[in-house]
């Protein structure tokens, strides 16, 4: 089990391949959310017990049921 005191704003969240999943948003109790796209467009709550590491400024999600949520989608590029 990691130590939620690891866990701050801002950091990387990725699943257990290295894929960008989004950022840290916000950190509670239980838990942290986790945000998709500047500004956050999605949000999901993830709770600690579905981490797998803490590695610098990175965490990396174990895989289970029900799935993570889908990669951070890039932004959309300005013409």
């Amino acid at each position: 089990m990691i130590d939620p005191g690891e866990i701050h704003e801002g950091m990387t969240v990725r699943d257990g391949t290295g894929r960008k999943l989004g950022t840290v948003e916000n950190v509670g109790t239980t838990h942290f959310e986790l945000g998709q796209g500047s500004p956050a467009r999605r949000e999901y709550a993830v709770q600690f017990h579905r981490v797998a590491r803490v590695q610098g400024a990175d965490i990396y999600l174990t895989p289970t049921h029900p799935p993570l949520p889908p990669e951070e989608e890039p932004p959309p590029r300005r013409a």
